[in-house]
């Protein structure tokens, strides 16, 4: 089963966008390391200094809220969890104040605080939707642009735990990085060499969620007019990252450098493989922000 969901529309109502995301660590496996009553009066005051930001929130007082948040988020000794709801609603409140560049950069922070990454694509990927309708307005100028919504996240201290021995490590997930790091070299050969079958076979087809609730088929289709079409494509990567995210799932975000005799753009990437049958294949694929 995926860990991750089909982007919902867009419609979300005030109901939704403040409906609790409770956080919670996997319980422990192992039963030899605590948290000390230090570290546990520590992550208290940052819990109870988290709600006040979002009680701020709640009210309407953004930049309250903000301020709140910023001044914790600086503050430094933050589990994942809290960093990440942290990133997430600090990327709300500049959702809200239409600062979007600044929004996707602090949702891109997010991704990688923890695994839980469903409601903080689903914030991201509408202001992808965002962009693209104004795109097309330009264009079309009957085409709606519906602002994006967005939904916070909440941190429960009662559920949290400080991070033990089974955070993952670099050491413990070497094997996996280096195949990832060897197929993301393998599916960077093949778009450039224009080899669509083996393009595609990167791809999980059960699992691998295309934009905008797109099928795969259309999907694919798509991407056999892409990569055929075009007389040359050149493809680089600078700024490589491969961050481990659980046994069965790792997160790869790069620079790609694109040029073909149709197009050229430079943008910030993410690719999501997940482990199954003991091959690693893309489940999701996401644009975060255009490059110089």
């Amino acid at each position: 089963m995926s860990l991750f969901v089909l982007v919902k529309p867009f419609r979300l109502s005030l109901m939704r966008l403040l409906t609790i995301f409770v956080i919670s660590f996997v319980s422990l496996l192992s039963s030899n390391v605590y948290a000390s009553p230090a570290d546990d009066k520590r992550l208290l005051i940052q819990a109870e200094k988290f709600q006040a930001g979002l009680d701020e929130a709640q009210k309407g007082k953004l930049q309250n809220a903000l301020t709140i948040w910023e001044a914790l988020n600086q503050s430094g000794n933050l589990i994942p969890e809290l960093k990440r709801a942290l990133e997430n609603n600090i990327a709300v409140v500049f959702i809200k104040q239409k600062r979007y560049e600044e929004a996707k950069k602090r949702l891109d922070s997010a991704l990688q605080s923890d695994a839980q990454v469903a409601t903080t694509l689903e914030n991201l990927n509408q202001i992808y939707a965002y962009d693209a309708q104004k795109a097309y307005q330009r264009i079309f100028k009957e085409t709606p642009v519906n602002s994006p919504k967005a939904e916070w996240l909440y941190f429960d201290v009662k559920q949290a735990k400080l991070p033990t021995n089974n955070v993952i490590t670099d050491e413990k997930n070497a094997d996996a990085v280096r195949v990832i790091k060897k197929s993301l070299e393998q599916w960077r050969q093949a778009w450039s060499n224009q080899k669509v079958k083996d393009y595609l076979s990167f791809y999980d087809k059960n699992n691998f969620i295309p934009k905008n609730g797109m099928s795969y088929k259309t999907w694919e289709r798509g991407r056999y007019r892409s990569l055929q079409n075009p007389k040359f494509i050149k493809l680089f990567f600078d700024d490589i990252q491969v961050t481990p995210i659980s046994s069965t799932m790792i997160r790869t975000r790069f620079l790609q450098r694109y040029h073909s005799d149709r197009f050229k753009d430079n943008v910030y990437k993410v690719l999501l493989w997940q482990k199954n049958n003991a091959q690693w294949k893309i489940v999701q694929e996401v644009v975060i922000y255009g490059a110089n």
